[in-house]
């Protein structure tokens, strides 16, 4: 009986211990999304405030507030200012947690074929992204609804320099920080597999994009194997190229060809790099499930995890956030 008993404090030790340490995290994740939020909407009611005193009343009030706002939509330097105060805080936030030298370590070179590899899974993400989008909006049709805009927002490229800047550099390097490194640093202890795939999900959350957090949490899992076994810096090229080769390049350099040369391309390239994705993912199959397996840890650590109260608060933020991606068809 006091064997039973002690088991049974332990466990409940334990659970406390771990949900202490999991809010710990994702209270500061949390805070650094409401820091980007608060900076990126403090600077827009500015700007909306100051083309209101500069047109005071009428028609063309609201026509200035409009191209304002088509502007701001474009426009990547708010985010990119409220990125780097969000790490700031980070860093303030997590620095009793020593993760800065185990994060920022060289590590191992990846070879060629390694860099080969994960390119080629990212794009295979992406076609099974475009498969899933294709599917979510016609099935929402059928009930009155769509996923256009979400669409929309995921696929769309900089039209800006700022813009270009924020989602090809500044936003790969400090999203792989954040998520591949202060977070799954921190969550590391409890077993590499639980580390990639919390991850994973909460970078996938982060987006507040029902169809974009797909994606994002299949490619998430790629970075997160890349910065595990390599280095944050392996994650950060990846990020890097996904977002700034195979999205804004890419479709910089296609844009004046007609439609039908563009969707030859995109399926020559993407199509292509994402078949022999499927190929390295058939041909590996037995390594990548093994090494999830072996470094996998018990399921109620993942249970802790998500019923943690600030990962709660999180994924509410985040599904309030998706609920704006599908609308009603007029």
């Amino acid at each position: 009986m006091k064997d039973i008993n002690s088991t049974n404090i332990n466990n409940i030790s334990e659970k406390r211990s771990v949900k202490k340490h999991i809010n710990h995290v994702m209270r500061g994740i949390l805070f650094y999304n409401i820091i980007i939020l608060l900076v990126v909407v403090a600077d827009m009611v500015i700007k909306t405030v100051g083309v209101m005193l500069e047109h005071p009343g009428g028609p063309e009030q609201n026509a200035a507030i409009d191209a304002l706002l088509g502007k701001l939509i474009s426009n990547g330097s708010s985010s990119i200012v409220a990125v780097l105060i969000g790490t700031a805080f980070l860093l303030v936030y997590y620095r009793k947690d020593s993760l800065l030298e185990p994060m920022l370590a060289l590590g191992k070179r990846p070879s060629a074929g390694m860099l080969a590899g994960c390119i080629c899974l990212m794009m295979l993400a992406q076609i099974l992204f475009s498969a899933i989008a294709a599917g979510a909006e016609a099935a929402a049709n059928q009930l009155g609804y769509s996923f256009m805009s979400s669409i929309e927002a995921a696929t769309g490229t900089s039209k800006t320099l700022s813009m270009f800047l924020y989602a090809g550099i500044f936003g790969p390097v400090i999203e792989e920080i954040i998520y591949r490194g202060f977070l799954m640093k921190s969550l590391q202890k409890y077993g590499k597999t639980f580390a990639i795939l919390v991850s994973a999900a909460v970078f996938g959350l982060m987006h507040g994009n029902p169809l974009q957090s797909i994606f994002a949490f299949m490619v998430g899992l790629v970075f997160g194997y890349a910065a595990m076994e390599y280095s944050i810096y392996f994650s950060i090229l990846l990020h890097v190229l996904n977002n700034l080769l195979f999205g804004d390049v890419l479709t910089k350099l296609i844009e004046r060809l007609p439609v039908g040369g563009q969707n030859l391309v995109y399926i020559i390239v993407v199509g292509g790099l994402a078949a022999a994705g499927c190929v390295v993912a058939f041909r590996h199959r037995k390594e990548i499930v093994s090494y999830f397996k072996r470094n996998n840890t018990q399921r109620k650590y993942y249970v802790y995890a998500f019923t943690a109260v600030w990962m709660l608060l999180f994924i509410f933020m985040e599904v309030l956030n998706m609920m704006g991606g599908m609308e009603k068809i007029s």
